[in-house]
């Protein structure tokens, strides 16, 4: 009996101990639970307190924690709030001289702009959802929202310039970027539909110095964002023209990075990069002919300038124009008489002939016509002979440029004595 009575005591005191645990764990779901009047409550205790940066975090901690909060738009204003009063509380510092933080200072403008723009599209997507219903609804918040941020306009772009003057790149592109893109946020419209902002004419100065802020934080995609903007910059626009090929090229955008090395190249061909870089590209797609135009463009500019008519020679080679080569090669030689790359370009023509004419030299000995099909061949392997001579003497210890070559015309000239004499080159 005894037994039994403390079995069945046990059995209750288990059942009230897993009760008693529910219970608690009831309790502890509904403290999670979300309730706007204890965070607002804690909020209110912290702002009258004047500790701003508590009452901030105790926003933030609820729009993280609860969804419910996170589309609270009564709570971003409240957040507002508090960044406008650090704000404030940041900007005596400036005018007292006391310590302040410039970089605090210009995180807290940001922060109550992205902050504004979350709250008044909140607010939108509600306004929009009771018009959906049929019902009459406008935005409540708009102009209180929008006041704050009007009053910390001009630091939203002065903290861009002050980060890029400090090279921290990617900040500055964080607040010119966001000075950009509010300049038709509909937070800053009346009701009306007019905008509220007066900010001057500055989106030239404004894009140039995103784009450039960009370039420099690797940011390639914001490069492009602002780029177009940016080129009505006239005294930027060779500079602001590479950064934006250079950035496309990075997004593997091929066809954009073109449009733009063009356009840098017909408007100032005097910048290599622009030629250089087109060049490099048309020569790596074997697309000699485009690469042989710009050449041509600069021989035409520029027909002193030896590097030119060496590069043109070099195409022409590639395109199998060897007569038009021998005269860019020649050229080059006109210009500048120990030219040993162009003797050695020179006698790598009349090389190639001779070797094509050798190839298909087929006259038999006793045909009339042999004699001359070989002093044909031979003027050729002569002529190349002579190139190459030109190059050793100009740049011997080069003989990359002459060695080979020498050695094929002087065996085909039945040259023996200085075909022995090369044997001492390896």
């Amino acid at each position: 009996m005894e037994k039994s009575t403390f079995g069945i005591f046990f059995a209750l005191l288990m059942t009230t101990s897993a009760i008693f645990a529910q219970q608690a764990e009831n309790g502890a779901q509904e403290v999670d639970e979300y309730k706007s009047s204890a965070v607002l409550k804690a909020y209110r205790t912290n702002m009258k307190s004047k500790n701003y940066a508590r009452a901030k975090q105790e926003i933030d901690g609820a729009i993280k924690k609860y969804p419910e909060a996170a589309v609270d738009a009564q709570l971003y204003k409240c957040k507002m709030d508090a960044l406008n009063a650090l704000i404030v509380a940041e900007n005596r510092k400036i005018y007292l001289n006391s310590k302040p933080d410039t970089v605090t200072y210009f995180n807290y403008v940001y922060e109550l702009y992205t902050t504004g723009l979350a709250c008044d599209s909140i607010e939108q997507a509600l306004v929009r959802e009771r018009q959906a219903m049929g019902k009459k609804a406008k935005p409540r918040l708009r102009y209180t929202i929008a006041q704050p941020m009007l009053s910390y306009r001009k630091n939203v772009l002065n903290a861009g310039k002050y980060h890029y003057k400090k090279k921290d790149y990617a900040k500055a592109y964080q607040f010119l970027d966001l000075y950009a893109q509010t300049k038709t946020a509909p937070v800053f419209t009346d009701k009306d539909g007019r905008s509220l902002l007066t900010d001057p004419d500055d989106m030239r100065e404004v894009a140039s110095l995103a784009t450039l802020s960009a370039y420099a934080s690797g940011n390639h995609q914001g490069v492009m964002n602002y780029l177009e903007q940016s080129l009505a910059v006239e005294h930027l626009k060779p500079q602001l023209l590479e950064l934006g090929s250079k950035s496309a090229a990075q997004l593997q955008d091929t066809t954009r990075m073109l449009v733009l090395l063009e356009t840098g190249f017909i408007s100032y061909p005097d910048v290599e990069y622009f030629f250089m870089t087109l060049i490099k590209h048309y020569n790596e797609q074997k697309d000699y002919h485009h690469a042989l135009q710009k050449i041509m463009t600069m021989v035409e500019l520029y027909p002193e300038k030896r590097d030119y008519w060496y590069m043109a020679g070099t195409e022409q080679m590639l395109l199998a124009q060897y007569n038009e080569a021998l005269v860019s090669f020649r050229k080059c030689i006109e210009l500048q008489a120990d030219d040993a790359q162009a003797y050695s370009a020179i006698g790598n023509i009349y090389l190639h002939d001779a070797q094509a004419a050798y190839a298909h030299f087929d006259t038999p000995i006793s045909h009339p016509d042999y004699a001359q099909h070989k002093q044909e061949i031979d003027y050729l392997y002569q002529q190349a002979c002579t190139a190459f001579e030109h190059a050793r003497q100009f740049d011997e210890n080069n003989q990359n440029l002459w060695l080979s070559g020498l050695r094929e015309a002087y065996f085909k000239l039945n040259r023996g004595r200085e075909l022995r004499a090369l044997e001492k080159y390896k």
